[in-house]
């Protein structure tokens, strides 16, 4: 169901009510349900495990069901809001067997001044790697192996401007709810500054106390037709600066023939310590139309475990269908 036409049905069931009441002009409402299904059989070998992993894994990649919309309050001024879960559909445990986990759910407003909301999110630092990570959500692909900053708040309050000359700010404040040391009303920040357009997506974000780390992260996504090549560097720190500095970075590209995609990308963390985590994936996309895909990747991890390094590795075949 994408974007159902609820006044029709709303009409249909009360037909003896004249006027619609409060409870239906909220049903009334423009509302999309949405999601995605992705699962790939995975071949994993991981020897930074105790114990140490071997073995075939059907997973379910951060598959989805939501349902977002907006209702409008006046000319120029909408009430929005989303509520998204992730589904574990491989074996129905998300976590402590709940088949569900919450994603970004929120409420807020959004008009000439830009868009509010309060919830559950993704930061604005999160967001600001755009696409640059080919391989997001895929078991031992995704950069946060490596890396900080992929972080999704609770109680978090965000403010997003409106375009100008393809520049927007995101800010983000999180109160210190529940926690002993901080009682403040923006204990953490996050914010991006962010560009676009035709050739090029960038982002220059920031972290502040965020899942205790202080983060600074830049992302340029050039389009080249057929290709874009991305790039992300960042530097994080423990807020209370007791633990190793981290800088890290990330190449990634991708070219469509028709319809295949192929991928590729490299990324690495040098810690203060003279540890280094490093990441290398490749992959091939096989478009089944315009909501459905197969794919298949190899990855690979190096992670400095001391004087040992220890190498994770998988090789994997999935398939992906959204709705």
């Amino acid at each position: 169901m994408k974007k159902r036409n609820l006044p029709l049905v709303v009409g249909m069931a009360f037909t003896s009510a004249a006027t619609l009441s409060p409870v239906q002009s909220v049903l009334a409402s423009d509302i999309s349900v949405y999601g995605k299904v992705n699962l790939s059989l995975n071949k994993i070998e991981q020897e930074s495990k105790t114990p140490e992993v071997d073995e075939w894994q059907l997973n379910s990649n951060a598959s989805r069901l939501g349902v977002k919309g907006s209702h409008e309050i006046e000319e120029g001024l909408k009430a929005i809001y989303k509520m998204e879960f992730e589904v574990a559909v491989d074996d129905g445990d998300k976590k402590d067997g709940h088949a569900f986990g919450q994603r970004n759910i929120y409420a807020g407003l959004k008009g000439d001044f830009g868009t509010l909301i309060a919830g559950m999110h993704d930061t604005p630092l999160k967001m600001a790697q755009g696409k640059v990570d080919r391989f997001g959500d895929l078991p031992l692909a995704d950069i946060k192996n490596i890396m900080e900053g992929e972080d999704r708040s609770k109680n978090i309050v965000m403010y997003t401007s409106p375009k100008m000359n393809g520049v927007s700010l995101t800010a983000a404040i999180i109160p210190g709810e529940n926690s002993p040391d901080d009682d403040g009303v923006a204990d953490g920040t996050s914010f991006s500054v962010n560009f676009k357009n035709d050739l090029l997506t960038a982002a220059i974000a920031q972290n502040g106390d965020v899942d205790g780390q202080d983060t600074t992260r830049v992302v340029a996504d050039f389009n080249l037709g057929d290709s874009n090549v991305g790039l992300l560097w960042q530097t994080a720190e423990d807020s209370d600066d007791s633990s190793v500095d981290e800088d890290s970075w990330l190449l990634s590209a991708q070219h469509k023939l028709g319809a295949y995609v192929v991928k590729a990308q490299y990324g690495q963390t040098d810690y203060s310590d003279d540890d280094e985590d490093t990441l290398m994936t490749v992959g091939l996309d096989k478009k089944l139309g315009k909501k459905s895909k197969l794919f298949a990747y190899y990855s690979a991890i190096e992670k400095d475990q001391g004087s040992a390094v220890a190498d994770d590795q998988t090789l994997a075949v999935g398939y992906e269908i959204k709705f």
